[in-house]
C-alpha cells in the first residue's frame, strides 16, 4: 500500500508523513498510553546549541558522555519519553520500525532487541549471578533535530526511500531506552528503576521461544541507555557512543539519575585506546569483545562500535562475526560512509534506518517457504531471509527451512 502525505505542515517541518506507529491491535477499554510516531521532521538543519561541542570526547570521555546524557533527558523526562512532546526541543522517530513479529508494541513504541540467554551455569547470568532464567529485552530510540532533519530527507519518498542520504550532520544524536522483563528478585540492582507497561511477548523464560509470539502487556524495566553522537573529532568512525546501566543502589533521587556511565568509545582499536571504561560502574557487567564497550544487554561477543559498522541495506552480514577467524573484519573502523559490504549502501551507524528500509522492502517482496514440521506453506519475505542470521540480535528466530528455486536457502551455517 502506497503510503500517503497528509497535507498539514507547519514552520520549518516536512509534511507530517503518514507512517504507521504500530502494527499492534489495542486491547478493548485500553486506558494506558499509545505510542504515537514523532514524524514531523525538520526541513532545515536545526542550529541549536550543542553544549558537548566544547568537550574533546577523546581527551574527556566521562564529561561528554555526561553532558550529551544530560541533553538527552533534558524535556524528555518531562514529557514521559513521548517524544514529539518534549517543550525544549521535539525528538523524532525512524519510520517502519513497525513490521514484523518484533516490531513496535502499541503502548511505548518498544522493538524486540536480543534476548538475555539464561545462564549455562548457576551464578554465571550476564546480568548477574542472580539470574536463572531468559529475559526479553525491548527498546525504543530516537533522533535530536539534526538526526530527525536527516531521517526525513532519507524517507522524503515514503514508499522509496535513499539510503544514500544516510550521512548524518555532525551534531546528530541518537539515544535509546533499553528494558528488561527481568524482576529484580533476579537482577537485584534493579530496584527503583523506571517500569513502563509494554506489550511484549509472552513467555515464562524458562525456556526462550522465538519468532510468532503472542503479546500481551507486561512491566518491562529500565536496564540501559545507549546514545551515539556523530562528532568529526572521532577520526576514524566519525561517531561516539556511549552506555549507562542502572544501578540501584547508587545515590540520586531519581532513576535517571541513578544511571551509572559504562563507558565511551569512538573506535574499535584497543591499541590506540579508543574507548575508556567506568571501572566505578556497580554492577555486574560484561564487556564486549576484548573489553570492549557494550552494554548488559548486548552480545558479550561484540562491541557497540562493531555491531553498528554493519548498517547497511541491503544487509550482507550479521552484526556478531561468525567465527574468530571474520573477527578483524567487524573490529575495524569504518567511515559511517563506507559499506560493510560490497554491493550494499551504508546507513552511517545508523541500524534503524537499515532496519526501517528492508522492512519496507520485506514488506513488498514475499516468498514461498516450505515448514517439514507442519506440511503448510508459509509466506516469509524475501529480506527475512538474510535477517534470520541476525536473529540473534532481533528476537526472531524462525526455525523454517526456506526453499527458493527448489533450494535450500536457510538454514544455514551459523
Amino acid at each position: 500500500m502506497l503510503i500517503a502525505l497528509v497535507a498539514a505542515t507547519h514552520h520549518q517541518h516536512v509534511m507530517a508523513q503518514n507512517f504507521p506507529s504500530s502494527n499492534d491491535k489495542i486491547p478493548a477499554g485500553w486506558t494506558g498510553p499509545v505510542f504515537k510516531l514523532s514524524q514531523d521532521y525538520p526541513t532545515t538543519l536545526p542550529q541549536d546549541p550543542l553544549p558537548w561541542q566544547a568537550i574533546d570526547p577523546t581527551r574527556e570521555p566521562e564529561l561528554y558522555a555526561r553532558t550529551v546524557y544530560q541533553y538527552v533527558l533534558e524535556g524528555n523526562v518531562q514529557a514521559d519519553w513521548e517524544v514529539r512532546n518534549n517543550t525544549v526541543r521535539k525528538w523524532y522517530h525512524a519510520p517502519w520500525m513497525h513490521y514484523g513479529d518484533t516490531g513496535r508494541e502499541f503502548i511505548r513504541g518498544l522493538t524486540r532487541e536480543r534476548t538475555t540467554p539464561a545462564p549455562g551455569s548457576a551464578g554465571t547470568g550476564e546480568l548477574g549471578p542472580a539470574q536463572t532464567r531468559c529475559f526479553q529485552n525491548w527498546a525504543v530510540g530516537f533522533y535530536n533535530p539534526p538526526g530527525g532533519y536527516q531521517v526525513g530527507k532519507i524517507w522524503a519518498k515514503p514508499g522509496s526511500p535513499d539510503p544514500a542520504l544516510s550521512q548524518f550532520p555532525d551534531g546528530t544524536v541518537i539515544a535509546k531506552l533499553l528494558f528488561t522483563t527481568a524482576p529484580d528478585t533476579e537482577v537485584p540492582y534493579l530496584k527503583g528503576t523506571v517500569e513502563w507497561r509494554a506489550n511484549v511477548h509472552v513467555f515464562s523464560g524458562a525456556t526462550c521461544p522465538n519468532g510468532a509470539l503472542v503479546r500481551r502487556p507486561q512491566t518491562v524495566r529500565l536496564l540501559q541507555v545507549d546514545i551515539a553522537i556523530k562528532d568529526a573529532r572521532a577520526a576514524e568512525t566519525g561517531w561516539v557512543f556511549t552506555t549507562l546501566s542502572y544501578n540501584g543502589n547508587a545515590p540520586g533521587a531519581t532513576p535517571w539519575e541513578r544511571m551509572q556511565l559504562v563507558g565511551v568509545m569512538w573506535g574499535n582499536d584497543l591499541a590506540k585506546n579508543q574507548q575508556w571504561i567506568n571501572k566505578m560502574n556497580g554492577t555486574p557487567q560484561h564487556l564486549g569483545a576484548q573489553g570492549r564497550l557494550n552494554g548488559p544487554v548486548d552480545n558479550p561477543r561484540s562491541s557497540c562500535i562493531s555491531c553498528h559498522a554493519t548498517a547497511q541495506t541491503p544487509s550482507r552480514s550479521p552484526m556478531i562475526a561468525p567465527s574468530q577467524a571474520d573477527a578483524p573484519r567487524w573490529f575495524a573502523n569504518y567511515p559511517g560512509s563506507r559499506a560493510f559490504d560490497a554491493g550494499a549502501t551504508a546507513t552511517d551507524y545508523s541500524l534503524q534506518i537499515a532496519m526501517g528500509i528492508q522492512n519496507l522492502n520485506r514488506a513488498k517482496t514475499p516468498v514461498r517457504s516450505t515448514s517439514n514440521k507442519d506440511r503448510w506453506p508459509v509466506v516469509i519475505p524475501a529480506e527475512d531471509i538474510k535477517l534470520m542470521n541476525r536473529a540473534f540480535d532481533s528476537g526472531r528466530d524462525v526455525p523454517l527451512p526456506i526453499i527458493m528455486n527448489k533450494a535450500l536457502e536457510y538454514p544455514v551455517g551459523r
